[in-house]
């Protein structure tokens, strides 16, 4: 490792992290193809995973440890925040592509879906149910790892931003056990029309994050208790909660219009079914 005498950016060596990880997760797309086409491809997947997950750990530690040896300079933390917006982005992209499927089946049905939204034989779930406790969960979450972002801004952290990560970590596991839950009993499955599948990927893709964010506020907690974040050097504990508002927005968008709004509640008023 060595710091380029021609910028200001501290730049690496030569690492094997990134080719191990595009390896894996090549691998895990095909063993997940492979499965979805009935194969045995169950080990490969396990196997891939923890491979994936032990290279993180390991590619994680040495960013930090660079972190302890001063070279994350303020262009370096830039080049940090500009990589978490870009991710960010695409990810809005990502549940954006969702959302447009579900907006083109809903506000003009075809023939094959009785040209009524929701399909015929769909009973969908009900917004004021489960939906709303985890949008309450959610919600609730968001104020209090803002309390956590503006106190590491102002004055460092103490024992209550502690307890409000815990608390936002709670709510986050809550609302996966809620969303199991609704899962479990849903009177309709993936395979039910295009209602099911369009439904079941944005919130099942949606569900996915919260259970990336969860593990990463964990992580977060883990580093608080460990002294590893101050008022100057805390941006691993922002970047986290950005990610964790996003997830918010997202959900809260999930919930007034594919549970809400394209769930059934509002298609007399608006003339969606026959």
């Amino acid at each position: 490792m060595h710091r380029s005498p021609f910028t200001r950016y501290y730049v690496p060596g030569p690492s094997p992290w990134p080719l191990i990880v595009g390896v894996c997760c090549n691998s895990l797309c095909v063993s997940l193809v492979l499965w979805m086409h009935r194969m045995q491809a169950e080990k490969l997947f396990v196997v891939t995973l923890l491979v994936l997950i032990i290279t993180a750990i390991l590619w994680w530690t040495d960013v930090l440890r660079e972190g302890d040896m001063g070279v994350q300079t303020q262009f370096v933390i830039k080049s940090y925040r500009d990589g978490v917006g870009l991710f960010i982005f695409s990810e809005i992209m990502f549940f954006f592509s969702f959302f447009w499927a579900l907006f083109h089946s809903c506000l003009s049905p075809s023939g094959n879906l009785g040209c009524e939204w929701p399909p015929l034989g769909i009973r969908t779930l009900d917004p004021l149910s489960t939906a709303l406790f985890n949008t309450f969960l959610l919600i609730s979450s968001g104020s209090f790892c803002t309390y956590v972002h503006n106190s590491i801004r102002t004055q460092g952290y103490d024992s209550w931003c502690l307890i409000n990560m815990v608390i936002t970590i709670s709510c986050g596991v809550m609302f996966l056990i809620g969303q199991g839950h609704e899962y479990f009993f849903s009177p309709f499955s993936i395979a039910d029309s295009v209602y099911g599948s369009t439904f079941y990927m944005l919130t099942g893709f949606h569900g996915a994050h919260v259970m990336v964010g969860t593990t990463w506020l964990i992580v977060s907690l883990s580093r608080m208790w460990l002294g590893h974040f101050s008022k100057d050097r805390h941006f691993g504990l922002e970047a986290c909660l950005w990610y964790w508002h996003f997830v918010d927005v997202v959900w809260l968008g999930v919930w007034l219009i594919a549970y809400f709004w394209m769930g059934g509640m509002f298609s007399d008023k608006l003339g969606l079914s026959s």
